[in-house]
């Protein structure tokens, strides 16, 4: 099946600008051009939107996701080096988890403080 800029950015709930820049930075592998110019996303260029999608939702830069296609165009042997790469982006990940954790952890004590004041206030009317 083949698929619109639009149509895939309805799908993945995205800008149309954002799937046109992704493809304009030659981020999804498979995206073709039908006779109008228009780009068109089968199934796999999908897979790989979504790996992309998930890769900047993530953290990871522009240059490091262009590394890793660059990477994996080259076959097998580049498995290891993208391993290593997705390693260090899985940590980077969990530290800002972690941190997200804490963050939240005071929130929590905050509206927790001013949930007890609301309704100590409210009980005593």
């Amino acid at each position: 099946m083949a698929y619109s800029v639009k149509e895939v950015a309805e799908k993945f709930q995205i800008s149309p600008h954002t799937v046109r820049y992704y493809t304009d930075l030659d981020l999804i592998p498979g995206v073709e051009r039908d006779l109008n110019n228009r780009r068109v996303f089968g199934d796999a260029a999908l897979g790989w939107l979504k790996t992309i999608i998930a890769f900047r939702t993530a953290g990871m830069s522009v240059e490091s996701i262009q590394n890793y296609l660059a990477l994996y165009e080259k076959g097998d042997a580049t498995i290891p080096e993208r391993y290593e790469l997705l390693v260090v982006q899985q940590q980077a990940v969990a530290e800002k988890l972690e941190e997200l954790r804490k963050q939240m952890n005071v929130i929590n004590e905050k509206v927790a403080t001013y949930y007890d004041r609301i309704h100590r206030s409210s009980s005593r009317s």
